[in-house]
C-alpha cells in the first residue's frame, strides 16, 4: 500500500511539474527513456525508425496517383499512414516502459480483447468486407483489422503458457492442450470469420515456431503439425479463387485463370524494369494502377522497381537484422515469458516479411499479407509497433544499468 501511495505521489508531482515547465519535463522524460540503455536497445530503435520512415516514403510514392484520382489530394495516403505511425510509436514508447510482470499480467486481456474484436467482423454494420474477405471493422469512422491485434494477443498468451509450463511440456494436458485451445482456436476464428488464408498461415507459423523453440516434445509437436496440414489442405480447396491462384503458381504464368496471376506477372515485370539501381522514387509504372492497391501487399515490387535490386536487398537485410536483434533480446533475458514473447514477435515480423517478399518474387502463391512497417495499413503498423514496444521493454530490464554501461 505504501509503495502504491509513493508511486501515486511521484506521478502527481511529475504531472504538476510538466504543466509548470513542459519543455524541461519533456527533456527529462526523453533522458530517462533513452539514456543508460544498451547498444542493442539503441540499434533496435534506430532500425525501427528507419523502416517506418522508409515505409512512409514508399507509401507516398506508390499511392499518390491513386489518391489524386480518388480525392484530389496526392498526400492522402501518406497523411493516413503517418497518423497511424505516430500513434504506433507512442504506444511503442508506452509499452517499452512497462515491466515484464505488467506485460504478462495483461496477456489474457490482450488475447480476449483481440478475440472479441475479431468476432466484431460478424456484426452487421460493424464488419467490413473488401476483396471477398471480411477482415475489418468500422468504429467511429475508423477501419481496423482485428486480426493484427489478435496476433499480439496470441503471442503474449502463448508466451505466458509456454513460460509457465516450460518444465511440463511433456504433459499434453498442460502446455500442448492450451496451445491448441488458444493458438489454434484463434487461428480457426480468424479463418472462420474472415476467410483470410494468408493471415491464418502467419498465425500457424507463429504458433508452431514458438512451440518448437520452447522445447515442446516432438510427439506433441507432431500432432500440431498434423492438424496444420489438414487445415491447410481444407483451406486451400475451400475457395475457387484460392485454387486458381495455386494452379497459376504451379503453372508459373503459363495460364491466367480468371486473372489469378495478374498481380504476380506485373510485379515481376516491375522488378525487372528496376534493374540494379532502380528508376528512382516516384517513377514506378505500378503507381499508375497496374496492380490494385500496390501500396499494400505488393509494395515490395514498387521498392524493387524504384530502388532497384540493391534497394530491395537492403530492405531484406533490414528485416533479417531486426530479427537478429530481437533474437538476441530473447536469448539475453532471464524471464521465460519475455524470452518466448520476443521469439513470437520475431517470428511474426520476419516470417511475414519473408512471405510477402516470396509472393512478390513468385516463390509462393499469393497470400495477401502486408510487408511489416512498410505496407500501407493502419492496423498493421500500430500492432507491430506495439509488439516492438513489448520487445524493447524486455531489453530495458534484461540486465542491470551497470552491466549495460560496461557493454557500451
Amino acid at each position: 500500500m505504501a509503495r502504491n501511495e509513493k508511486r501515486a505521489t511521484r506521478e502527481s508531482s511529475a504531472i504538476g511539474l510538466f504543466f509548470r515547465s513542459p519543455v524541461r519535463s519533456s527533456v527529462a522524460l526523453f533522458d530517462r527513456y533513452f539514456l543508460h540503455q544498451s547498444n542493442l536497445f539503441y540499434r533496435l530503435v534506430m532500425l525501427i525508425v528507419l523502416l517506418v520512415g522508409f515505409g512512409l516514403i514508399t507509401v507516398l510514392s506508390s499511392s499518390n496517383v491513386v489518391e489524386i484520382k480518388e480525392s484530389g489530394n496526392p498526400f492522402g495516403g501518406l497523411e493516413s499512414q503517418l497518423s497511424f505511425a505516430l500513434l504506433g510509436l507512442l504506444l511503442m514508447i508506452f509499452l517499452s516502459t512497462r515491466s515484464v510482470d505488467w506485460l504478462e499480467s495483461i496477456s489474457r486481456l490482450a488475447f480476449w480483447g483481440g478475440f472479441i474484436l475479431q468476432l466484431g467482423v460478424l456484426v452487421p454494420g460493424l464488419g467490413v468486407a473488401v476483396g471477398g474477405n471480411t477482415n475489418w471493422i468500422r468504429v467511429f469512422g475508423l477501419t481496423l483489422q482485428p486480426s493484427e491485434f489478435l496476433k499480439l494477443g496470441v503471442i503474449l498468451m502463448l508466451a505466458h503458457i509456454l513460460g509457465k509450463y516450460k518444465d511440463e511440456l511433456w504433459n499434453f494436458h498442460t502446455g500442448t492442450k492450451q496451445v491448441l485451445a488458444y493458438g489454434f482456436g484463434a487461428t480457426l476464428l480468424v479463418y472462420g470469420t474472415s476467410k483470410d488464408m494468408g493471415t491464418a498461415v502467419i498465425f500457424i507459423i507463429i504458433i508452431l515456431g514458438m512451440s518448437m523453440l520452447s522445447g515442446m516434445p516432438w510427439n506433441h509437436l507432431g500432432k500440431l503439425i498434423g492438424l496444420t496440414l489438414l487445415g491447410g489442405l481444407f483451406g486451400s480447396l475451400a475457395n475457387t479463387s484460392r485454387i486458381n491462384r495455386i494452379i497459376s503458381f504451379f503453372l508459373q504464368g503459363q495460364s491466367d485463370i480468371d486473372g489469378a496471376d495478374w498481380q504476380v506477372q506485373h510485379g515481376i515485370w516491375a522488378l525487372a524494369n528496376g534493374g540494379v539501381f532502380g528508376v528512382g522514387p516516384g517513377n514506378s509504372t505500378l503507381n499508375w494502377g497496374w496492380i490494385p492497391e500496390v501500396e499494400n501487399d505488393f509494395i515490395y515490387a514498387n521498392i524493387g522497381e524504384e530502388w532497384g535490386m540493391l534497394g530491395a536487398i537492403v530492405v531484406l537485410i533490414c528485416f533479417l537484422m531486426l530479427g537478429l536483434f530481437i533474437r538476441r533480446i530473447a536469448l539475453n533475458n532471464s524471464y521465460p515469458f519475455a524470452s518466448m514473447a520476443a521469439i513470437g514477435v520475431m517470428l511474426w515480423i520476419v516470417v511475414q516479411a519473408l512471405v510477402n517478399i516470396a509472393v512478390v518474387l513468385n516463390l509462393l502463391p499469393t497470400l495477401g499479407v502486408p510487408l511489416p512497417l512498410i505496407s500501407k495499413g493502419g492496423s498493421s503498423i500500430v500492432a507491430i509497433l506495439m509488439a516492438l514496444g513489448v520487445v524493447l521493454a524486455f531489453e530495458r530490464v534484461s540486465t542491470p544499468t551497470t552491466s549495460r554501461s560496461r557493454r557500451k
